[in-house]
């Protein structure tokens, strides 16, 4: 059978897809394998060619000029094709081309057995799409459904044309892929611009998503600990269960080691402890390290962890450890403001059990003092308590709720004591006057039981109530926009009236909010009013705004607690006041007026039901938070003195960003000389019926912002500011610079303190790994908003090593097949 554009339909089967499904590695510690089946399935063969013979004699087709074999979804082009039907080797020569949805292969000449799926290919290049990968190699052989080897050819994830130079690429003697297991190189060089650079004599890296090895080594540079080094070995103990070990040396501190352990026991029960060592040698050179008379060689570690987990669908367990070797440690070796001005670190265990009626918890806490308290802080060793949230009693209107705790307060030095709670109250379903207003009464008693006072051994006892009134109303109004939006304006006023009696806690110790109960005779009215445009598919907030004030009906204040006046208090000491110093005030009928404006939106895009998959082990765990705001914004919270009409604080947020082209964010945070006021109280969370002592003011400002630029370049920066004492306490400035196709990129970070100065660089190879420190997350929390879901970041992100789609990139939504992780 012969002729031009000659066609046959012969059922064989046979599993080519298989041989271009290879996945790319990633870490050792989190890496994803894309491995599938033949996706022609027992699809039918179809031969079209410019001429087809067949040899009955051998059962054999010969197809030669534009041959197209197709068998489902995979599809064969070459110059001449040779099928035997008994052996079952089909061979192509001639600008051979196969693909597949996953990948495809182009090659000189193509043998394949179609019984046993083995195969050769002779100067071949295999594509995949998903990962951008490129393997390409003199000899290319199949050995097995998960067994591949390669000789003389080369790797690399670049986008780079038949001819073209890739960015880089290891050239390799020998190439040995197991699919789901790891990939092996030999006699192997690091190429950049195809300048062999590293030689690497074997290199091999796992090809699933969790597999034991090394990680990438992570050199920095810090003024104050010299040269530091750390390399990470990951082992995957088991899929739920892994640890990490990472070793380090600072050429100017001592050496040590980080030891992460993670593990999984269900779907909802999981936890991760991490522990650094450090064997310090000599004293770490910051301000105040020489003077606090420390030994220089000692023992310093951190232990951090969390664990979560259901005993029962109704029992829960977490706990939460934060704890230091010295209160020294973070403020001398942490690179974190936030973690160095931590007055305290806290260590918690919580029990929950869901009951019929009401909840049932048993908490423990302690503090670790660092910047205050000390050996006689009080510590919640444990507490038990009982919540019943409102119900109805008997199906009336009338609803009873009940708060109740027992706690023993333990601490080092100084007496001990427990104190009992309880707090039921009743309330009403709401009142309606016509359509307009609804009311809610409200009264609550408390009663109070110390098993002994601050002065004497004798048991105390309080009793108070309260008594509330709530008048809430709601308008609403919606404005259909000419686009096919429409507006919708709220107005929410709320009034409320509290009551509580004068009670005398001369003899109590006031360790928590339960404590201390002042008087109340307050009335408070709040105004909310909120502008929102929505459409089909999005939606806008032009404006939200609350206005609150409080107006004293009874006696005003005289006096207020001091805190911080660094004086010895009556009672206690300065680490633990049991009743805090106090000072005399001119009290005010009218409170401050808090206000609060959000003006423009500050939401960020909403993700899709696709992207709750996050991963739960690696750094892409870390992650999944919701994407940075990509909007534009001025947050407003102030406090307005309505007798002097000016600012007694004010804090502003201003936040503009184009696209993913720049962005700018301002911040000033301003108090002045006064009393500070007391927002809510353990009666009502929005009212203000007390002031604290006057305290120095206080005038700060930060600044922040990023820009790309068409050349790969990303720059981003933010310094905080003390106008008062004119210090600038953090300047962190960064950059990164991506290659056009972004197969590669490397970042440069500069942090700057009073005393201390840190800068390093990190290195990315897309799907290889990357370098990674304590300033990555200085340079992804400038970045991101600009970067957020692009492919090969030197951090884990949305999307994994190959970003997301586009359409997910602007949209916010994960499209099915999206890979995540690294």
């Amino acid at each position: 059978m012969a002729g031009p554009l000659a066609s046959v339909r012969w059922r064989l089967f046979f599993a080519v897809a298989a041989l271009v499904v290879v996945p790319f590695p990633g870490s050792a510690a989190d890496n994803r394998v894309g491995a599938g089946t033949s996706s022609a399935g027992s699809a039918p063969l179809d031969i079209t060619a410019e001429r087809i013979d067949y040899r009955q004699e051998e059962d054999v087709f010969e197809a030669n000029g534009s041959v197209v074999i197709q068998q489902g979804t995979i599809k064969l082009t070459a110059d001449h094709a040779t099928i035997q039907a008994l052996p079952g080797i089909l061979t192509a020569v001639g600008h051979v081309h196969l693909t597949d949805p996953q990948a495809d292969v182009t090659a000189e000449r193509m043998d394949l057995n179609i019984n046993t799926e083995a195969g050769v290919v002779t100067h071949g290049r295999l594509y995949v799409p998903t990962t951008n990968s490129s393997i390409s190699g003199g000899l290319l052989q199949r050995f097995s459904e998960y067994h591949y080897r390669a000789k003389d050819g080369s790797f690399t994830n670049c986008d780079a044309q038949d001819g073209e130079v890739p960015a880089w690429r290891f050239r390799f003697k020998d190439l040995d892929l197991t699919l789901g297991d790891t990939l092996g190189l030999k006699g192997t060089w690091f190429c950049v611009l195809d300048v062999p650079t590293i030689p690497v004599p074997f290199f091999s890296y796992p090809m699933n998503r969790r597999r034991t090895g090394f990680l990438m080594p992570i050199p920095t540079y810090d003024n104050r600990f010299g040269f530091h080094v750390k390399q990470s070995f990951f082992w995957a103990i088991n899929p739920s269960h892994d640890l990490t070990v990472t070793p380090s040396y600072y050429s100017n501190l001592g050496y040590g080691s980080d030891f992460l352990y993670r593990y999984a026991l269900d779907r909802r029960s999981r936890g991760q402890w991490f522990v650094s060592y450090l064997q310090q040698l000599e004293l770490p050179n910051v301000s105040g390290a020489s003077e606090s008379g420390q030994p220089a060689k000692e023992g310093r570690a951190v232990l951090t962890g969390t664990h979560t987990q259901y005993i029962t669908d109704t029992l829960l367990l977490r706990a939460n450890a934060n704890l230091l070797s010295d209160p020294q440690i973070l403020n001398q070796l942490s690179n974190s403001g936030a973690l160095r001005a931590l007055p305290s670190s806290e260590s918690n265990f919580l029990a929950t059990q869901r009951l019929p009626y009401g909840n049932l918890y048993l908490l423990g806490l302690y503090l670790q003092p660092l910047q205050l308290g000390g050996a006689d802080t009080f510590q919640r060793l444990p507490e038990a308590g009982y919540n019943l949230p409102y119900v109805s009693l008997f199906n009336s209107p009338v609803l009873f709720g009940m708060d109740g705790q027992q706690v023993y307060w333990f601490r080092q030095e100084g007496f001990t004591l427990s104190r009992i709670n309880v707090v039921p109250g009743i309330s009403t379903e709401v009142f309606h006057l016509g359509r307009m207003i609804g009311l809610r009464p409200q009264a609550k008693f408390r009663e109070v039981y110390y098993t002994r006072g601050i002065q004497n051994d004798e048991a105390q006892n309080r009793e108070t109530f309260w008594l509330g009134l709530d008048a809430t109303s709601k308008l609403a109004r919606r404005f259909p926009l000419a686009d096919g939006n429409s507006l919708l304006h709220t107005i929410e006023p709320r009034v409320t009236y509290e009551y509580v009696p004068v009670t005398n806690q001369s003899n109590l110790p006031q360790i928590d909010a339960v404590d201390d109960l002042p008087g109340k005779n307050l009335l408070t009215y709040m105004l909310r009013s909120r502008l929102l445009e929505s459409g089909k598919r999005n939606a806008f907030n032009w404006l939200d705004l609350m206005v609150a004030q409080s107006y004293h009906v009874g006696d005003v204040q005289t006096m207020a607690a001091d805190y911080d006046s660094g004086v010895p208090p009556a009672i206690g000491t300065i680490t633990q006041p049991l009743q805090p110093a106090t000072v005399p005030i001119q009290g005010k009928r009218f409170s401050d007026i808090w206000m609060r404006a959000v003006i423009g939106n500050n939401l960020p895009s909403q993700f899709g039901l696709s992207q709750m998959g996050a991963p739960i082990f690696g750094p892409a765990s870390q992650a999944w938070a919701l994407r940075p705001p990509i909007n534009r914004y001025l947050t407003i919270d102030a406090f307005v003195d309505p007798y002097q009409l000016g600012f007694s604080q004010i804090n502003t947020d201003l936040r503009f960003q184009e696209g993913t082209n720049w962005y700018v964010e301002v911040g000033q945070r301003y108090a002045r000389d006064g009393s500070r006021v007391r927002r809510g109280d353990i009666w009502n969370a929005i009212s203000f019926n007390e002031v604290f002592a006057p305290a120095n003011g206080i005038l700060f400002a930060t600044m922040g912002g990023a820009f790309r630029t068409p050349w790969g370049w990303t720059f981003g920066a933010k310094a905080y500011y003390d106008v008062e004492s004119g210090l600038v306490p953090e300047v962190d400035t960064v950059a990164l610079y991506q290659n056009p196709c972004k197969c590669w990129s490397v970042g440069f970070y500069f942090m700057k303190f009073p005393d201390r100065e840190q800068y390093s660089f990190m290195l990315s190879l897309t799907g290889i790994g990357w370098t990674e420190d304590s300033g990555t997350r200085v340079i992804r929390t400038l970045l991101s908003p600009l970067l957020w879901g692009e492919r090969g970041l030197p951090w884990a992100a949305p999307g994994g090593p190959y970003g997301l789609p586009p359409q997910a990139a602007e949209t916010g939504e994960t499209l099915p097949g999206a890979q995540t992780g690294r």
